[in-house]
């Protein structure tokens, strides 16, 4: 997924869960009246649109939109990392018609 598409996704899902506009995204979201339960809801919806799973402390302890969209953007590119290579006995194996 491209950066650009994320960052409006999580933007899109911070606003929704906070109830906050855009003008607001340099406070934390304790700040923002965000509780324990919002912030399980957010890394749900992220990780039901994105597909991508985070973790709620992140909300908790250092709460800005910026530390999620940090979060979110290295969790989204390393699972876009092509599949590692197996050797063909492996690969066998893993199907289940190897020796």
């Amino acid at each position: 997924m491209d950066p650009a598409d994320v960052d409006r996704h999580v933007t899109d899902i911070w606003n929704t869960v906070l109830g906050v506009g855009p003008d607001e995204a340099g406070a934390t979201f304790g700040e923002l009246g965000g509780t324990a339960l919002a912030a399980l809801r957010m890394a749900a919806r992220i990780e039901d649109r994105l597909g991508v799973a985070v973790e709620p402390a992140v909300l908790l302890c250092d709460g800005t939109l910026d530390a999620l969209l940090g979060q979110v953007r290295s969790r989204a590119s390393a699972e876009m990392r092509p599949p590692r290579r197996r050797c063909g006995n492996q690969q066998q194996i893993l199907r289940g018609d190897g020796p």
